[in-house]
């Protein structure tokens, strides 16, 4: 195990998303730093994803093509597949902020048995914020109230060697997964921007009623889950807040609204 250079696996789960793919692979491979393994995971793609997969295959470390039971569990495949000291994941679309940007993260580590987490640029539209925001430098007093992005945290071997995707959460078991990883590891804001990513699909859809119940249902479940009880009852408040002012003011409002709670 070399301290100075460990290995990132970069994990990224697509599916009939060939743009997206061949965006976040380019991004990947122009990155200065260069100890990484990328890992495409497939969800038995028809738009011609796979010719991208196969156009950048000597740079791709492992891919697999195959039908999936949705994006954790083609989470869960990529984390069968890596050997890295650290795993991250980008999905299909999302960028790595700058070419030195993994040199940068990897500098900052001194311990392979920590969470990493860094900032993410995100964009909706012609909207645009970074998270957790530039004043933000007490990330312990901040993760009492926040989770950090997804595709801006670094695993441990030590905790994603055994730990999985709960398949029980469709749309928000990255959440539960980060609560698993922080509660089981140390963890270390970095104070750079290494990701950016449009804010789109299901993870901006705040105005369908469908939609509402499900986050309701499995927010319930987290809550549980990781025994945060006041959240039990506040969670599905929030939602249903976000839901009436998403459906009756539209995306640009709604985002603006988040911005400001979150103080963005």
């Amino acid at each position: 195990m070399d301290k100075t250079t460990p290995l990132i696996s970069v994990v990224t789960v697509v599916h009939n998303d060939r743009v997206g793919l061949e965006a976040t692979i380019k991004s990947v491979i122009s990155q200065t730093y260069k100890n990484i393994e990328l890992i495409v995971v497939d969800g038995k793609s028809n738009d011609g994803t796979v010719d991208i997969i196969n156009k950048y295959k000597c740079e791709i470390t492992n891919s697999i093509s195959e039908r999936d039971k949705g994006i954790y569990d083609a989470m869960n495949k990529g984390l069968i597949l890596s050997n890295g000291d650290f795993v991250n994941f980008l999905n299909a679309g999302d960028v790595i902020h700058q070419k030195d940007a993994l040199e940068k993260i990897v500098s900052v580590i001194s311990d392979f048995n920590y969470v990493y987490f860094a900032r993410a640029r995100v964009t909706y539209g012609k909207l645009f914020w970074v998270y957790p925001n530039m004043k933000i430098n007490d990330y312990i007093l901040w993760l009492e109230h926040n989770l950090p992005n997804h595709q801006a945290m670094f695993f441990p071997k030590s905790f994603y060697s055994s730990n999985v995707y709960d398949l029980r959460l469709t749309i928000t078991g990255d959440d539960d997964y980060k609560l698993l990883a922080l509660k089981a590891c140390d963890v270390k804001f970095i104070d750079q921007v290494f990701v950016e990513f449009e804010r789109d699909g299901i993870s901006s859809n705040h105005k369908s009623a469908a939609l509402l119940l499900h986050r309701i249902s499995e927010s319930i479940i987290i809550n549980l889950k990781h025994k945060r009880l006041i959240r039990l009852f506040s969670d599905p408040l929030k939602r249903l807040m976000f839901f009436v002012i998403h459906r009756l003011f539209g995306g640009d409002v709604f985002f603006n609204f988040i911005k400001r709670i979150k103080k963005l």
